[in-house]
């Protein structure tokens, strides 16, 4: 009778041991689910700080670039358009950066030493007009005591195509 109490005990302790067990293992995530969730999460943070960027692009958070900042970038932009015997860095002249950076001098025009140069250059390559590139390479130029590789003249289709295809592509 001893035998049969101590075999019926063990074995309610082994079921409660495995229904614990299982309550466990049911209610823990599997490894999948905290990996959905972990990309789940990563998306949501990426389309805050999308939401973020938009507002700050709307609020004009980039409104504390240096000018000398805004004079490299935009000088840099210019080596797509210009020949000159030497050109130290480039930044792709997309309508995204031409934007942004026409979005900063908007914000920072009456800050800026040159606000009005910056403005009307940008103006200008935002409909397409890129005339005024060895203008606004120069000027930048001398403005940075330049020494070597002033602009000489506008790039022609082919040597700006092999340009941009070389430096970002």
């Amino acid at each position: 009778m001893k035998l049969l109490i101590k075999t019926i005990g063990i074995t309610f302790g082994i079921l409660a041991l495995l229904a614990a067990a299982g309550y466990y293992f049911i209610t823990q995530p599997s490894s999948s689910d905290g990996e959905i969730t972990e990309v789940a999460e990563e998306i949501e943070g990426r389309d805050e700080q999308e939401a973020v960027a938009e507002e700050s692009e709307t609020k004009n958070v980039d409104a504390d670039m240096e000018e000398v900042q805004l004079q490299i970038y935009l000088h840099q932009m210019t080596h797509q358009k210009v020949a000159a015997a030497k050109k130290i860095g480039a930044v792709e002249m997309t309508p995204d950066n031409i934007d942004n950076l026409l979005t900063i001098v908007s914000a920072n025009k009456e800050y800026y030493e040159h606000g009005d140069f910056y403005e009307k250059a940008l103006t200008a390559w935002k409909q397409g007009d890129f005339s005024n590139a060895v203008d606004v390479h120069n000027t930048i130029w001398d403005w940075q005591n330049g020494t070597v590789g002033r602009a000489t003249g506008l790039m022609s289709a082919e040597q700006e195509r092999v340009f941009v295809q070389e430096h970002f592509r």
